[in-house]
This record gives C-alpha cells, sequence and structure tokens, in this order.
C-alpha cells in the first residue's frame, strides 16, 4: 500500500532508469537510481551517461562523488517514519506532499558542492520536472561551452538523428528524413558548408584537429574507448556523436587514417562482407550499416599503412574480372600487370566512346550530364600508373565499389555506341525527311515518339535498348512503305494525264507567241503564259520506274529517281488555271483580228489565202484559228498590216471616264461631253507616240 503513494513509486528500487534532458538543443542520455544505500561505484560515469541522480530513501552522510555529472538527493529524515503515519489514516496526497518537503528540507549533493536548492526542486510539482531541473544544472556545469556550434542547430539533436545525419552523408540520398537531418544538423556540426548542407565537406570540423591532436599524442595509435570517454566527459559529445565523426574523420582521408576492428568482433559491410584487414578505410565508411554501439566493434585509429591487394581487389575486379586474391608480393606483381592492361583498354574505349558521342551530339543534342561524369571518372582512373595510384583515384571518385560497379556497368554498353552509330544518325534523318499528309496523324505520332526517344538524354543511359527502337523504327516504315507506293502510283498516273492535255495545248501556245509577234494587232496578250507552259512541263516530269514494286524507300523516304514527298499533289489546278488564261488570251487575238479595221484591211490583199483565213476569223473557232496559223501566214499578215500603217490600240479610256462620272444627270451632258474628248485626246497622244508614221484607231468592240 505505502509504496503507491511513495514520491517515487514510478521507480524499481535500485534499478537505475533511463532520462533523457535537453541541453543546448542536444539530447543527453542519463539516469535516475531510487536506492535505500549508497554505494561506491554510483559515484562514478562510464558509459554513455551524462548525468545520474541518486534519490536515497534513508538520511545518510554525504559520500563521495567522483564526478560532477552526478547529482545525490538526501531526505532530511527516513520516510518510513511516515509509512507510520499512513498508517493512521492520511490521504495519499498530503502524505506525498509531506515526502517532498522531506526532501525539501535535505540536500542535493553534487562534486564540488552545486548550487542546487533541494527546496527549489522539490517544490516542483512532479518527478519530471524535479529532474530536469537537477540535470540541466549537472549537465551546464559539466559543459559550459561545446565544442559545436549549437547556435545553428534548427532542432533538438537526438541518437535517431545522428544516424539519419550518417544516412544522409553515405547513403543512396533517396531517404527524405535524412535529408532533412543534414539540413537541420550538418552545418552546426561542421560537417558540411553552411549553403550547402547536403554536401559532405568537413574541412573546418572542429572535432577533427582534437582527434588528429590525440592520435599524434599516441604516436599513430590511438585506443578508441579511452578516445570516447574524454570526448563524452570533457567536451559534452554522446557516442552517437562521437562515432558519426570518427567514421566521418576517417572519410575525411586528413590524414589518411583507418579505424581497426577488435579480432573477436564480427563485422558486416553492407555487402555482406567482412571489411578487408579487420579494418575500416575512407572507401569502407559509406559501406556500413549504422547501429547503435558501432563503438563496441572499434579498437583503436591508426595512421593509413599501403593499402593490400585485398583492399584493392573489390573494385579493380570491376575493371578486371580476371583478377583474383594474391598471396605474395610476386602474384601482387603479375596481377597489377593485368589490370593496367585492362585499365589501358579502358582509356581507348572511353576515347571512342566520346568520339562518338560528339559525332551523335551534333544530331541528337547534348548528352546526359550523368553519362559526361561517369566517362570522366572512369577516363581518370584509367589514368592509373600503378595499383597504389588506381587505388588512390577509386577512393577519390567513389564512395564505395558499388558506385564504381555502376559506372561500369553503364560504359560497356556504350562501347557498343560506334557499331550502332551511323545507324541512328540514318533513323534519325530518315525519320526527320519523312512528310506525312494529315490522314496520316496516327504514323506521324508514331514519328514523334521514335524521335524522341533517338535524343542523347534517353538513348545513352539506356542503349540497350536500342533493338526495340530500331523494331519500332522498322514497323513504322514497313506501313510508311505501303502508302508511299500507293501515292507514287496515283501520283504519276495523275500527272501522265496531265502532261497528255498539256502536250495538246502546244498549238495554242505556239499560236499565242505567233499572234504577239504581230505588234501591229496591238499589246501583246498572256506573254507570261508561255514561261508557265514549260514550267509546268517540269513539274508535269514522269519518273523513270515504272513498276512501283521497284520503287525503294529502304534508304530514304522518297524515290531515289523521282524524289516525290508523300504530301506533293499533282498540280491540277494550275494546269487548268493556265488552260483557262491561255484560252482568254487567244479569245483576245481572235477578237482583235476580228475587229472591222483589221478586216478591212485584210479584204483588200486578195489573196486567196487570206480570204480563207479571214472565213476561218469569223467563224470564232479557236480550234480552226490555231490550225491554219504558221509562220508563213504570220509573216504576211505582219507585213500586210505594217504596210497599212494602221496601229489599232485597244485601251481602257472608258474606265478612266468612269471613275469622274459614275452616273450622269442631264444636266451634265456638256461637262460629260467634254472630259469624254480629253480622254479620247490624251489615248490618242499616246498611241501616236508609241507608234509614230501609224495612223492609229481606237476601237470600243467587245
Amino acid at each position: 500500500m505505502s509504496a503507491q503513494v511513495s514520491l517515487f513509486a514510478e521507480f524499481k528500487p535500485g534499478a537505475p532508469r533511463p532520462f533523457r534532458a535537453v541541453y543546448q538543443g542536444i539530447e543527453y542520455p542519463g539516469e535516475i537510481l531510487v536506492t535505500e544505500t549508497w554505494r561506491p561505484e554510483l559515484g562514478e560515469i562510464a558509459k554513455d551517461i551524462h548525468f545520474r541522480i541518486v534519490v536515497l530513501t534513508r538520511h545518510r552522510q554525504v559520500p563521495s562523488i567522483a564526478d560532477r555529472r552526478i547529482a545525490l538527493c538526501l531526505p532530511a529524515r527516513a520516510l518510513k517514519e511516515e509509512r507510520e503515519v499512513y498508517r493512521t489514516g492520511r490521504k495519499a496526497k498530503e502524505l506525498l506532499r509531506e515526502q517532498a518537503g522531506i526532501y525539501a528540507a535535505g540536500q542535493v549533493c553534487t562534486k564540488g558542492r552545486l548550487p542546487i536548492d533541494a527546496r527549489e526542486v522539490f517544490s516542483a510539482p512532479d518527478n519530471e520536472k524535479r529532474f530536469r531541473l537537477i540535470a540541466f544544472t549537472l549537465l551546464s556545469n559539466a559543459y559550459p561551452r561545446l565544442p559545436i556550434d549549437t547556435s545553428a542547430l534548427k532542432k533538438t539533436l537526438s541518437p535517431g538523428d545522428v544516424a539519419k545525419l550518417f544516412d544522409g552523408f553515405f547513403g543512396r540520398g533517396d531517404n527524405p528524413e535524412a535529408i532533412d537531418a543534414l539540413k537541420n544538423f550538418a552545418v552546426a556540426l561542421g560537417l558540411a558548408k553552411p549553403g550547402d548542407p547536403l554536401k559532405f565537406d568537413p574541412e573546418n570540423c572542429p572535432l577533427f584537429p582534437i582527434i588528429a591532436e590525440r592520435l599524434e599524442g599516441q604516436g599513430g595509435s590511438l585506443p578508441i574507448l579511452p578516445l570516447y570517454r574524454e570526448l563524452g566527459s570533457s567536451y559534452g559529445l554522446t557516442w552517437p556523436l562521437i562515432t558519426l565523426y570518427l567514421l566521418c574523420f576517417v572519410r575525411h582521408k586528413k590524414p589518411a587514417v583507418e579505424l581497426r576492428l577488435k579480432p573477436d568482433y564480427v563485422f558486416f559491410l553492407r555487402s555482406g562482407k567482412a571489411p578487408p584487414e579487420a579494418s575500416l578505410t575512407a572507401d569502407l565508411i559509406p559501406q556500413i550499416w549504422w547501429q547503435s554501439g558501432l563503438e563496441e566493434a572499434f579498437d583503436r585509429l591508426c595512421y593509413r599503412g599501403e593499402p593490400s591487394w585485398s583492399e584493392l581487389l573489390p573494385y579493380a575486379c570491376l575493371i578486371c574480372q580476371e583478377l583474383k586474391p594474391a598471396a605474395n608480393l610476386e602474384e601482387v606483381k603479375r596481377q597489377e600487370a593485368l589490370l593496367l592492361r585492362r585499365l589501358g583498354e579502358l582509356k581507348k574505349t572511353i576515347a571512342q566512346i566520346q568520339g562518338d558521342i560528339d559525332l551523335l551530339s551534333q544530331r541528337l543534342g547534348e548528352p546526359p550530364q550523368s553519362v559526361l561524369g561517369t566517362l570522366g571518372r572512369l577516363s581518370r582512373i584509367a589514368q592509373s600508373n600503378d595499383r597504389l595510384h588506381f587505388y588512390a583515384l577509386v577512393q577519390e571518385k567513389y564512395a564505395s565499389p558499388e558506385a564504381l560497379g555502376e559506372d561500369i556497368s553503364l560504359c560497356w554498353p556504350l562501347s557498343q555506341l560506334s557499331e550502332v552509330a551511323v545507324e541512328i544518325l540514318a533513323v534519325k534523318s530518315y525519320l526527320e525527311s519523312v512528310a506525312l499528309r494529315e490522314s496520316e496523324r496516327e504514323l506521324d505520332m508514331d514519328r514523334v515518339s521514335i524521335l524522341e526517344q533517338l535524343r542523347l538524354d534517353n538513348l545513352l543511359p539506356s542503349l540497350h535498348l536500342w533493338a526495340s527502337v530500331k523494331a519500332l523504327f522498322d514497323w513504322f516504315k514497313s506501313r510508311y512503305r505501303a502508302i508511299y507506293l500507293a501515292h507514287h502510283h496515283d501520283y504519276h498516273r495523275d500527272v501522265a494525264s496531265l502532261r497528255l492535255v498539256l502536250d495538246d495545248s502546244k498549238l495554242e501556245i505556239d499560236a499565242l507567241w505567233r499572234l504577239n509577234s504581230i505588234a501591229e494587232l496591238g499589246e501583246p496578250v498572256g506573254e507570261e503564259l508561255i514561261g508557265q507552259y514549260d514550267q509546268l512541263l517540269a513539274k508535269l516530269s514522269l519518273c523513270p520506274i515504272i513498276d512501283t514494286g521497284e520503287v525503294s524507300v529502304d534508304e530514304q523516304p522518297t524515290c531515289s529517281h523521282c524524289g516525290l514527298l508523300l504530301t506533293a499533289d499533282p498540280p491540277q489546278r494550275e494546269v487548268k488555271r493556265f488552260l483557262h488564261e491561255l484560252k482568254q488570251a487567244l479569245k483576245e487575238q481572235h477578237r482583235r483580228l476580228s475587229s472591222e479595221a483589221i478586216g478591212r484591211i485584210l479584204a483588200q490583199s486578195g489573196e486567196r489565202r487570206i480570204d480563207q483565213f479571214i472565213k476561218v476569223v469569223q467563224t470564232s473557232q479557236l480550234s480552226s484559228l490555231v490550225n491554219v496559223l504558221d509562220d508563213e501566214l504570220v509573216d504576211f499578215l505582219r507585213r500586210l498590216l505594217k504596210e497599212a500603217h494602221i496601229e489599232i490600240k485597244w485601251r481602257p479610256t472608258l474606265s478612266e471616264f468612269a471613275e469622274k462620272f459614275p452616273s450622269l444627270e442631264e444636266s451634265e451632258i456638256d461637262t460629260a461631253a467634254a472630259e469624254f474628248a480629253r480622254v479620247l485626246r490624251k489615248a490618242f497622244a499616246k498611241a501616236k507616240r508609241e507608234h509614230p508614221g501609224k495612223r492609229v484607231r481606237l476601237s470600243f468592240e467587245e
């Protein structure tokens, strides 16, 4: 019954209970112990305990306390006297108040007699607040100044956060909690520079000089346990923090050191293998599984000696798979020769890959930075002079053998790039040259999709998929071929028909040319049609390949003989417009020949052939006119009209008059007549200037 109402009922007598307190942004582990008797070992702290609060339930003389982080709560008198009072029926709350009063009247003893007022402590409403008050006083006295910038901590640093920090620096980089830990703590701990908390950069870490000094002071072989005790008790670092700093110190390699493991400790890396030579070197730090109690595996910190062949082997065998463990120096030399030979081959391979990428980038865009980074790192280690140089370079460039393996796994497929580079460019050129009609939307979507995959930033990281991309292209081309061959057949069939029509209009073109050559008939009509005729004939050229089955689009998307595009249509509208304009031009010349003035001149010739020509003109049949015109007849007509000294001009004189008088009132007749006379005189004057010595007649015939 009495235990249920005891001031410390939640504590098991004689058994330490873990308790955590926060000081300067760091969560410190400690313990609370309620006991009847004092034991000498309670006055010292050995492991990762940063404070101990001992509560005695019996009044005793103040014992000897060796550690400044220990506090002893002594009651003014024994609590058992109060149990008798409880049996008389007093209430539990009153009893608890009286027990708190007994401790308030007692003492809180520490090494150095820290000013902890028992009355202030036990006036707090519960044990949580009482012990936090004592713990804070102990910690602030033991660690007045911590070696880290605690003001830069963005939240309370717990042991779990230390594990996340290690994962953030040396894990895969995809853990959001680890990334948050880096942002919150890395700069404050001196493991990253301000402005870039995600990058491991401990150049100015305040703990590294301390560790380096202790290592030098021990002659290059520093026992681990004393180091933990010193950094914990004197510098206020929790053991997880010390482990983090120690591993980062090894990783930083300034100086080059190694953590040697205890001989009897079983230690495995992420790969499931034990560390070579039972030591942790800089390259192995990212391969460690973080766990509590890692310090139990560490024996001593030592300067790094020359790496053994077994340490190189995890990296070297990724370059040359024939490599194996070596038992003696002679065998190491043989293995080294194999490695250097393979590195020489790697150097040539990388140069070839870079040349292929330079060629492809002109057409396929810039390569991804990840690929350039891979080639840059591999190119660097390919410069190795010997095995030690190789090991130094891989440690500089790679956090682990797995990281090197990832680069190698990307590089070897890229070595096949030269075999497919020409093919890739050919596919690119083919697809870019393809012209598709609106009706081939689905085919065009496939074309665009394949082109997207031909960008270097898509192609290089997955070059092994080129065969599937090529298969998609072949499927595209097979469908395109069927459409193109049908179009090739239909196009040239229609062109052949149009060409026949143009061939039939050759007489009309010749007739127009002959009539335009007779200056006495007036200005030429449709002169541009003669040039257009030749241009249309050129457009209507036929492919020499008659059999569609002989047309090939395997190397290029158009016929190699005619270059026909799939989007090309026969110029039917152009031919139709040309024939219409040709007919109108001939009609105009026919109208001129049919005029009264020309008719009288021709009738006066007395030539039988001219009489027949006049009859043809009077029939108004253009085909008949075209058929009778030849060079001899045209020369005769030209000479006949020239000798008559008549120049007939058809000028738009009425249009100028109509612009000024679009409508006419009766009262405007005289004014309009005067204007009409002015327009006519102007037209006659212009015609005479252009044709001096000839009579001019203006015709308004339609």
